[in-house]
């Protein structure tokens, strides 16, 4: 039989699932992870500095939220740069337009490729993932990867995020409509990256799974993506180790 554990909600132990919501923090609080001069030593590592790196789009109000369970949604408009450490997850949830004031999200990692002129998403790391409420300001969360890999190792990754909490098979367990804000068509003008756009794109399939190698696909891929692009209020925040 799999084994059905579902990612866990904090740092310690079961007992913190009553406690978990306190990890959710203001956007502003980044700055505890980062000096005011951009270069920070990460936990355990007191020698090298790193750049923070931000990709995705601004969580910044937009028009709705999804109104399907376990929607899952991947950033299309850049790519993470190589050798990331992935630290927060920043979003915006003030609407809530399926009538849902609490909901789960679940960060993820995806490596993309082209097939056949397709570009199919793999998925090859699963965040920890988190209940989350309905708040007027932008929230974080730790995007720490529990399953698959966690740094980049080229220039053909991205991320996202599905509104499901998830078991170690990939399988949606807890799941909620939207907790992210976004607009049906994808805004104009760069993402949070210089260079990039705020297209996102998403699949409306029923309950997907989110295993390790699992695809994701316009075409070639056992899961279909749809258009057209949208944009969602997230954004994923890093540090890459100073040249």
């Amino acid at each position: 039989m799999s084994e059905q554990r579902v990612f866990p909600h904090s740092f310690t132990n079961r007992k913190g699932l009553r406690d978990h919501r306190n990890i959710l923090v203001p956007c502003c609080i980044i700055g505890l992870f980062l000096t005011a001069s951009g270069a920070r030593a990460l936990a355990g590592d007191n020698t090298t500095t790193y750049t923070p790196v931000a990709e995705g789009s601004t969580p910044t109000h937009r028009s709705v939220t999804d109104t399907e369970a376990a929607q899952l949604n991947i950033y299309v408009g850049g790519s993470l740069p190589v050798g990331t450490h992935l630290l927060k997850l920043q979003f915006l949830f003030d609407l809530t337009t399926a009538g849902n004031t609490s909901g789960y999200i679940t960060p993820l990692l995806f490596e993309y490729k082209s097939v056949e002129a397709v570009t199919v998403y793999t998925v090859v790391g699963i965040g920890q993932g988190f209940e989350v409420q309905l708040s007027s300001i932008p929230q974080e969360i730790p995007f720490e990867v529990i399953e698959g890999t966690k740094v980049p190792t080229h220039a053909n990754f991205t991320f996202g995020f599905i509104t499901a909490m998830v078991n170690s098979s990939g399988v949606p367990v807890l799941t909620s409509p939207g907790v992210v804000d976004f607009d049906a068509t994808a805004d104009g003008g760069q993402g949070v990256s210089t260079g990039t756009t705020n297209d996102w794109i998403w699949t409306g399939q029923f309950l997907p799974v989110v295993a390790l190698g699992t695809t994701f696909g316009l075409a070639n891929a056992p899961y279909a993506l749809g258009l057209p692009y949208r944009t969602y209020s997230a954004e994923a925040i890093g540090a890459v180790a100073a040249q």
